[in-house]
């Protein structure tokens, strides 16, 4: 500690590589820092628009669960000859995804466009619906849809030596009835 304070304080110019170091790992830091958050704000906008698009496909299988539940049931079921089927509606999530994002698909890809490339892609979109149970029972079997979602985020930190961050999102949407 003395002989940091020594070298501060010596008028020879033994300081500047010293000084240089500080502000060049600051600079760094605060690019890191940055990065961080860019990412951060880019999977939170995405997983808000897949939360948005996954409700939508809960919402929209509302005429399919109101049948049952005039009945006292709370599932998606049709009544075929003398049985219950599945009466579900997968909706288009990805088309209501690139429309809340204005994304494209492109080669397998759903992509964010960006002056110098892409912001992000996505892929692997996976949507499954649990359907309530026919018969009354707990309150907690609710009719669910679970999503997820694979982005692809260039490093804007790195310059291109650094592979894309990826990372999958999950979100869950549940149709409960309030009665």
């Amino acid at each position: 500690m003395i002989q940091l304070r020594n070298i501060l304080k010596d008028r020879k110019g033994h300081s500047t590589p010293l000084t240089i170091v500080l502000i060049l790992g600051l600079l760094l830091l605060i690019c890191a820092i940055s990065e961080f958050f860019r990412l951060g704000i880019i999977v939170q906008g995405v997983r808000d628009g897949l939360q948005q698009a996954v409700i939508t496909v809960a919402t929209t299988n509302y005429d399919e669960t109101y049948n049952g539940l005039r009945e006292g049931y709370s599932g998606g079921y049709a009544l075929s000859g003398e049985s219950w089927q599945e009466n579900l509606d997968y909706d288009d999530v990805y088309y209501r995804l690139d429309n809340l994002l204005g994304a494209d698909e492109s080669g397998g890809y759903h992509i964010k466009k960006d002056k110098s490339g892409y912001e992000y892609r996505l892929s692997g979109l996976s949507v499954d619906i649990v359907n309530a149970p026919l018969t009354p029972g707990s309150t907690d079997d609710n009719f669910e849809a679970d999503a997820r979602i694979t982005i692809e985020i260039p490093l804007s930190f790195g310059w291109d030596a650094l592979p894309p961050f990826t990372m999958e999102i999950r979100t869950r949407s549940a149709y409960m009835p309030k009665f």
